[in-house]
């Protein structure tokens, strides 16, 4: 065997890259070695520089999990009859606005489920249901319903976890669908579509249980009530990932990182009662780190998702750049990419990840104007959507805040609360020439054209998603003409 001529480092170079007494020039600023000692005041600077590094890393490897336990934290505390195996109707808009990118054209219905002492089973009847499984890290083994392996016709979904107990799982069974998942908890997000009454039929049809108890479905209304999803801030979000790392079981690939949680203060079996130093790295770590995470969102650098007129696919692209379902890769587990995605929206699934046309949803976003300027409230746009839209379900443009990635929050607007635009909203106006004008501003919308138009707020920013769910290969092979953000100073071109 042949082995490679290396270009070794001698000595007088290895020498010339650090002193032995004096002063090292780094991008972090200047520290002192004394015979190649760093000083008391070097070293006191560095431990403060590896734990904040440190603190707001984990804030991104903890975005994932974060988000799904307050999602969690906020039902229980909502609702009093909720418990594992329940799920929660959401139809309102105070209902869905907590949620990161959630529409307002389907029907929701999610709920969590607890594989420790048996394996959960998961019945979904036959009809239109685009639904997933997901564990508490973000990853999905499958999804269910018309995308799913069973395209539509139902069939039975046991979940088993890394406690399960051997004979809590059931014997084989016909239209069985068997998933292994890496957490002890799971969460379905189950989409209904139709009109009210086939929604409550299909529904009704569900049925969610452990093994051994009666194959049931519990489901409870959301009671038009508010349940914060998106990650909390400050040393809050640190009590909530340490509550998460106590109720769920270490990944392998993840045991680093519960090292670097434990020299902040927090340890899996132990109380979190930081000391003040700790508490005040753990503080800055969550500004850090969030901004780590808004830049990695709205300041794309990932290669494979960009799209025309600067759009960029949410979901999808190269792999590795687009998150993929299960987070890994043949040689490492993405981490940028899921930070970048769990911090502006929320659950993937093999359809959402690997889209096939005409059986997936496709998701784009936009994140500023044609002509490159951040979006304002205080400021009137034109959002121009070509027809058709490539899409065989339903197509929507749904408008988001961007300091929460929820739903825009103009409930005391002039509409009442109304973020989207698309193929199912009632009374949608269509251009002469087969397009759509979507208009957004602080005012009231031009009269005629309310079911065209969202209503901003002054001092926030706003992004849009576009949905097409049943996507076509128009929609990914860019012969589908994504549409145009413009500026205006009124709508009177449009409407007048």
């Amino acid at each position: 065997m042949t082995t490679r001529n290396l270009n070794t480092q001698t000595e007088e170079e290895f020498q010339n890259l650090m002193p032995i007494s004096g002063t090292v020039d780094t991008y972090f600023g200047e520290f002192e070695l004394d015979h190649s000692f760093p000083t008391h005041e070097a070293a006191e600077r560095i431990y403060d520089l590896m734990d904040h590094q440190r603190a707001a890393q984990l804030y991104l490897w903890g975005v994932p999990l974060v988000g799904m336990m307050r999602w969690h934290v906020a039902y229980e505390q909502n609702y009093q009859d909720y418990d594992y195996n329940t799920l929660v109707s959401v139809h309102t808009f105070n209902e869905r606005r907590g949620i990161l990118t959630a529409n307002e054209t389907t029907d929701y219905f999610f709920g969590f489920s607890n594989t420790r002492q048996s394996a959960v089973i998961l019945e979904i009847p036959p009809g239109l249901m685009v639904g997933m499984i997901v564990d508490m890290w973000q990853q999905s083994p499958s999804d269910v319903g018309i995308f799913g392996p069973n395209a539509g016709k139902g069939g039975t979904h046991v979940i088993i976890g890394p406690n399960t107990p051997a004979d809590a799982i059931p014997e084989p069974g016909d239209n069985q669908l068997v998933h292994h998942v890496g957490t002890d908890r799971v969460l379905y997000v189950l989409r209904a579509i139709g009109t009210p009454e086939e929604v409550e039929a299909l529904s009704g049809q569900l049925r969610l249980y452990n093994v051994g108890q009666e194959p049931v479905i519990k489901i409870i209304n959301g009671e038009d009530k508010f349940s914060a999803q998106y990650q909390p801030r400050g040393l809050a979000f640190w009590e909530m990932l340490h509550r998460g790392i106590n109720d769920e079981v270490v990944q392998e690939r993840d045991r680093l990182f519960m090292y670097w949680l434990r020299t902040l203060g927090l340890e899996k079996g132990k109380p979190f009662n930081p000391t003040e130093r700790q508490r005040r790295v753990l503080e800055d770590g969550t500004k850090v780190g969030e901004m780590m995470a808004k830049t990695l969102v709205y300041n794309e650098r990932l290669g494979g998702v960009l799209r025309q007129n600067n759009w960029r696919l949410i979901l999808g692209g190269d792999w590795g750049d687009g998150i993929k379902n299960n987070q890994r890769m043949q040689h490492y587990d993405i981490f940028d990419p899921r930070a970048r995605y769990c911090y502006e929206a929320v659950t993937t699934s093999p359809a959402m990840t690997i889209p096939t046309p005409g059986k997936a949803q496709a998701y784009i976003g936009k994140f500023e104007d044609e002509d490159g300027v951040r979006l304002h409230g205080g400021d009137n746009y034109v959002i121009r959507i070509e027809g058709p839209v490539p899409a065989e379900l339903f197509w929507s443009v749904v408008i988001y805040d961007a300091d929460t990635r929820c739903i825009i929050d103009n409930r005391h607007g002039a509409a009442g609360g109304k973020a989207t635009m698309g193929s199912k909203t009632p009374g949608l106006r269509q251009n002469a020439d087969g397009s759509y004008s979507m208009l957004l501003g602080p005012g009231a919308p031009p009269t005629g054209w309310e079911a065209n138009h969202v209503q901003t707020i002054p001092g926030r920013g706003w992004f849009p998603y576009m949905r097409a769910y049943g996507a076509k290969v128009e929609f990914f092979n860019d012969e589908y003409k994504f549409p145009t953000v413009n500026k205006v100073k009124d709508f009177s071109k449009v409407v007048g």
